[in-house]
């Protein structure tokens, strides 16, 4: 259930999507929460935690977030388990703190809590653990209930009344509309207050300069800059090149499908100026998390259990191509895709959107959709869209038994 709403109407959240995004640049991280938000819902909170860090949770509906509110609740401890029995149902509240931040909330089957505990048996905690009513979490050893290693304990607490009944919705913790967490935060709008400070300052350099015209006799020299029209189409296509992304993803998906005794199932790749992101979804195939844990220690992957299962991410660092000396027209650029696609792929698989004015070029976003490929059919594609003028935005994929499908969309340039 996405939600839990109470008697009192107030709606709890348990959102599809949490991450930490790390941008330098406000564009590059409005991009990516929009990209997200097409996934996994169109409320979201946004939490600074630095300089270029941002905490954020996406869910379709509105409401507070579940887990925060009641980490909130009891002073935001590092490392927290909270369990609340539901009256008249075979459910509880369970929510999970690791390290400052959410790891896992919602509601559960009171017999599959021991399940969602069980990974931190070896693992170093310092829980601060709230329970409340009949759950599987005990203190001290219990038949049919979860006991943490006394060292993994900070302080056990049983509760003599319910959280959740009179729980409060915390306002930093409410989901919003995109668009109205973004313009709260100031990010990919125009900041006002710089561009008055800027204003006020070209405001005093104005005055001394018709001062000191008007009182000295200076020679001047008007200076005539000249702007770049391609400038746009030279940044864009400064970028990394898509085929150089597909083979630096190919390498991952290996990687992710020679893990013992786990199977990657879905891929998504968000391309970014540097390279871009990797998130994996995992089933277990009889592997243990000890395994899983090791094996991304290895390879430098982080591993996480969250609601929607077990998945793990990396980042992808790809060099910058050079600039662009010329520029060819859009319908050359469809000719030459199509003509180097078509002994990979059937016609259908190439479909191209809107095009976009830009001044002195042109763009469109276009998609390469594939069934039941492999790694070396991947390979093919990326030898085919060399040399284009394309852009990496995004990619998806599923694998089934070692067989690939999937969606790349790109951006193509010309004019």
């Amino acid at each position: 259930m996405p939600y839990i709403t109470r008697e009192d109407g107030v709606r709890f959240i348990i959102p599809s999507y949490r991450d930490t995004l790390v941008a330098k640049k406000e564009s590059l991280l409005k991009r990516e929460i929009l990209l997200l938000s097409a996934n996994y819902g169109e409320y979201i909170t946004l939490q600074k935690k630095n300089t270029n860090q941002y905490e954020v949770a996406f869910s379709p509906d509105p409401g507070f977030l579940l887990g925060e509110c009641i980490w909130q609740h009891f002073n935001r401890p590092d490392d927290m388990i909270y369990c609340e029995a539901i009256p008249n149902t075979s459910e509880a509240i369970l929510v999970i703190v690791k390290a400052g931040s959410v790891y896992l909330d919602g509601s559960f089957a009171i017999d599959s809590i021991a399940e969602e505990l069980v990974v931190f048996k070896t693992q170093k905690n310092n829980f601060d653990i709230y329970i409340y009513g009949d759950v599987p979490v005990s203190q001290e050893l219990e038949d049919n209930k979860f006991t943490f290693d006394a060292t993994s304990v900070r302080s056990f607490n049983v509760l003599t009344e319910p959280v959740f009944p009179t729980l409060e919705g915390v306002k930093a913790f409410q989901l919003q509309a995109v668009d109205t967490v973004l313009k709260a935060q100031g990010i990919g709008v125009v900041p006002i207050k710089k561009l008055v400070t800027v204003l006020a300052v070209l405001a005093v350099l104005y005055m001394a300069y018709n001062y000191i015209t008007t009182h000295k006799e200076v020679a001047t020299q008007i200076i005539s800059i000249k702007t770049n029209p391609y400038q746009g189409y030279n940044d864009e296509l400064s970028s990394p090149s898509p085929s150089n992304e597909i083979y630096a993803l190919i390498e991952k998906i290996q990687a992710l499908m020679s893990i013992p005794g786990w199977d990657a199932i879905a891929i998504d790749f968000v391309a970014s100026p540097q390279g871009g992101d990797i998130r994996a979804t995992l089933k277990s195939n009889g592997g243990r998390m000890n395994i899983l844990n090791a094996w991304g220690q290895q390879y430098h992957w982080t591993i996480e259990i969250l609601q929607g299962g077990v998945f793990a991410s990396t980042s992808l660092t790809v060099d910058n191509r050079h600039a662009p000396a010329t520029i060819n027209s859009l319908q050359e650029v469809y000719a030459a895709m199509i003509d180097s696609l078509s002994y990979i792929l059937p016609g259908s698989a190439l479909r191209f959107n809107t095009v976009t004015e830009k001044g002195n070029y042109k763009e469109t976003e276009l998609d390469i959709v594939m069934d039941n490929a492999s790694p070396t059919s991947l390979i093919a594609v990326a030898d085919a869209l060399k040399g284009l003028p394309l852009v990496m935005i995004k990619a998806s994929m599923t694998i089934n038994n070692g067989v690939i499908s999937s969606s790349f969309k790109l951006k193509a340039l010309g004019n």
